[in-house]
């Protein structure tokens, strides 16, 4: 919300100084973005140009001479409107305009000049005028030397507040004033509208078929001209973010700012009835709205209608067909209140976000309808000439909310830690504008209609505090029965972000909302989606079954950067419609631990993957684990370099390179993924054994084997196999080599095994160890028809 200080100063009844102003708002009210002036410019002037005449060496250039009051200097301009007997914005030698552009003397040409005569886009106001063509020629009755920009209301400070969604009552500037007395118990002034109403020449009907419209006032004016509005009008439009059009326009969006109240004019003589009609659209309606796009409608839209057909979107944006041109005569000025929860619907569907639909989103009060409109009929009759016909139609069915919360003193105190006396509350409430009846220790507070959204007593603690000042509440630290720690499951997951990140890692956090592809690019089964009800777009729409697609999204964002070897990580959730998963997921990609002095080149491969993974499970003494080859190929996964991931035969992941097609989709080669359920890692790891183990003092044997098999079975059996036959005797067992050749059959393929024997009781003997050999040959023969490779 921008605010302008000029405009709220009309309010007070004594100046604010602005450094106070902005200290008290981030203090008690709402968090400052910016204090800043309108125009930042210096050392302007009212010129009055005496003479213009070509210059003589440029065919484009004019040689001016412009009375600024106490002198009448030169000034060369390249304006094409530029000429004598008119009253322009000058800028001196040594003012400094927006940019830091600094005017000093020159000769141009061959001729001197002394200063520039500014445009507005030159001063930073180009919107103030759209019409302009060149230099900015003010009306007669400005006074040469005097300063432009008080003149023309620009001197004015813009206050911009980041508004929370609890406080709708600041997006008036009577909202601010009332915020501004409470602050600094100050009073303020309202004038209340003066409208002198003619006799009606003719009458217009409102009716209401739907209960989202509660309020809506139509009042008819006529003999209207369109016209520039006024410099002090324009200006405080500028100072609040909105663009000047004309007068109608202007004083429709000059009391929307005023009282939070959004108004629409139609063309009246467009309007072909004497019957306004609120109601929601039919089956199949449309409209054309005013930024020329034909809109279809649903059956939950407010539409006004002359009694058959859509004129406006209520709330939202008025019909092409009923538009105020510059040869309007006549208006139906509308001053309404309707359902916000339909008007936001309306307006996100239809991507028509705007200053009025936001007013119409937050909740309007009521109380002030009427009055508004009243507001805006006082300003047509003075900037329009215009003619107020008759009285407002209208229907009022709104349920007035009588917003009194019971406060007890000793609550307050007991919420708040500080002492609060009868005394200090009755003048905070007072300050507030909050009518109060005082029982024993206990206030009866009745809030008043412009501060909609409040639900209960604590809202009348908040609004107690935040007027004394939050800073005068005592610090004090919450007692707690017990030592404040981490829980298992949370030092878990710092010890997996400790892994991967002690690996080279980086961690990412991405967002848990995406589009229907991306959430289901790596279900491998069927799972239900979560479709949230209001997204911001429609690449925001479904909740994530899987983190890779963000984490690939990043690696993307990366490469398009130059920054090829990408290794990340994230611990997010999978959501479906019955659980939450949580998931750690990661991402490999480019050279690993790559070493310049070195010339080492390791690049990212599933191997470096999986050997990520049983490193990680052996750090958390979790060694039940295998890696099975997928019955079905994983969906977007390289059929032949994927694996599925077990513990206890329970499958808790996948790991893989992801699918070639993919990979040259993204025009990224070589990326390989991983996908973890960390709830069954957890619940391995607390099963593990973590206790202190002796050292084993009697030296281990290794022995060296390779066993011919099929080329289908997967080392894991043979490993198992070894496992499920063997004494505790056996320490480990690792793969050391895979050989396919000639001088094995085509299906037979050789798996080279190191075997690891250790005697905690005693040295083993050579003896001990062949015969265990014998029984794991023996073994592996019988049940993987495996042989001894000679």
């Amino acid at each position: 919300m921008k605010i302008s200080l000029n405009w709220l100063n009309d309010y007070l009844t004594e100046k604010i100084d602005n450094d106070k102003l902005v200290e008290n708002y981030n203090l008690k009210s709402q968090e400052v973005e910016g204090l800043y002036p309108l125009v930042e410019a210096s050392k302007l002037t009212i010129g009055y140009v005496r003479t213009c005449q070509a210059h003589e060496n440029a065919d484009k250039l004019s040689v001016c001479q412009v009375d600024v009051g106490e002198k009448t200097l030169q000034i060369i301009c390249g304006a094409p409107n530029v000429d004598k007997g008119q009253k322009v914005i000058v800028a001196l030698p040594g003012a400094v305009l927006p940019g830091n552009f600094k005017i000093k003397k020159a000769k141009i040409r061959g001729v001197e000049s002394n200063g520039m005569i500014c445009s507005l886009s030159e001063i930073g106001v180009a919107d103030f005028d759209k019409k302009e063509t060149g230099i900015y020629v003010l009306d007669g009755d400005a006074e040469i030397g005097k300063d432009p920009l008080k003149y023309m209301g620009l001197d004015d400070t813009v206050l911009e507040l980041d508004l929370t969604a609890n406080r709708p009552d600041l997006l008036s500037m009577r909202g601010v004033a009332y915020d501004v007395k409470a602050m600094f118990d100050v009073d303020i002034k309202f004038n209340k509208p003066e409208v002198k109403r003619e006799k009606a020449e003719e009458e217009i009907n409102i009716f209401t078929e739907t209960k989202d419209a509660s309020v809506y006032y139509g009042q008819i004016i006529k003999d209207i001209k369109i016209k520039e509005s006024p410099y002090w009008l324009k200006s405080r439009l500028l100072a609040s973010g909105i663009r000047p059009v004309n007068n109608v326009v202007d004083i429709t969006n000059y009391v929307m700012l005023e009282y939070s109240q959004p108004l629409h004019a139609f063309d009246f003589a467009k309007i072909n009835s004497n019957k306004i009609i609120v109601r929601k659209a039919y089956k199949n309606e449309s409209i054309i709205t005013l930024d020329n796009i034909k809109r279809k409608l649903l059956e939950s839209d407010i539409v006004i209608t002359d009694g058959e057909k859509p004129i406006a979107l209520a709330g939202v944006m008025g019909g092409e067909e009923t538009e105020v041109s510059d040869s309007t005569k006549a208006i139906l000025l509308e001053s309404a209140v309707f359902d916000p929860i339909s008007v936001r619907k309306t307006s996100k569907r239809l991507a028509l976000k705007s200053e009025s639909s936001s007013r119409f989103e937050k909740g309007l009060n009521y109380e002030l309808t009427l009055e508004a409109l009243n507001r805006a009929c006082e300003l047509l009759v003075k900037l329009a000439d215009a003619r107020i016909v008759g009285e407002p139609s209208f229907f009022n069915n709104a349920k007035k909310i009588k917003q009194q919360f019971t406060l007890n003193l000793e609550k307050l105190n007991t919420v708040t830690g500080y002492n609060f006396d009868k005394e200090l509350v009755k003048n905070i409430l007072r300050r507030l504008d909050f009518d109060y009846k005082l029982k024993d220790n206990e206030f009866i507070v009745n809030v008043p209609s412009r501060r909609v959204n409040f639900e209960s007593y604590q809202d009348v603690i908040e609004e107690i505090v935040r007027i004394h000042g939050y800073d005068k509440i005592p610090i004090t630290l919450p007692t707690t029965p017990t030592l404040g720690k981490l829980t298992e499951k949370q030092q878990f997951k710092r010890d997996l972000r400790n892994y991967f990140t002690g690996l080279g890692f980086f961690e990412t956090n991405t967002y848990t909302l995406t589009n229907k592809e991306k959430a289901t690019k790596y279900d491998n089964s069927q799972k239900s989606l979560v479709k949230i009800m209001n997204p911001i777009t429609t690449d925001r729409e479904y909740l994530q079954h899987s983190l890779i697609p963000s984490l690939i999204d990043v690696l993307a964002y990366n490469e398009a950067r130059k920054i090829n070897d990408v290794f990340l990580f994230e611990i997010g959730k999978s959501y479906t419609k019955e659980n939450e998963i949580e998931l750690i997921s990661g991402l490999l990609h480019g050279r690993y631990n790559y070493s310049l002095w070195q010339k080492e080149l390791n690049y990212a491969d599933f191997y470096l993957a999986k050997g990520i993974i049983e490193s990680l499970f052996k750090n958390l003494k979790i060694y039940d684990y295998k890696f099975k080859v997928p019955e079905k190929e994983l969906v977007n996964l390289h059929p032949g370099i994927s694996t599925e991931i077990y513990i206890e035969d329970e499958k808790i992941g996948w790991l893989g390179k992801i699918h070639p097609e993919e990979e040259k989709n993204l025009e990224i080669k070589d990326i390989f993924a991983f996908e973890l359920e960390i709830d069954k890692v957890f619940e391995s790891h607390n099963k593990a054994n973590r206790n202190f183990q002796e050292i084993v003092k009697f030296p281990s044997v290794s022995r060296d084997i390779a066993i011919v098999v099929n080329k289908e079975i997967p080392a894991t059996e043979l490993i198992e196999t070894i496992n499920n036959i063997s004494n505790n005797s056996l320490k480990s067992i690792e793969v050391f080599d895979v050989y396919e050749g000639d001088k094995l059959s085509n299906d037979k393929k050789s798996i080279a095994l190191t075997l690891v024997f250790e005697n905690k009781e005693k040295t083993l003997e050579t003896n001990d160890v062949e015969k265990m050999l014998k029984r794991i040959i023996k073994a592996l023969n019988e049940e993987h028809n495996a042989t001894l490779r000679q």
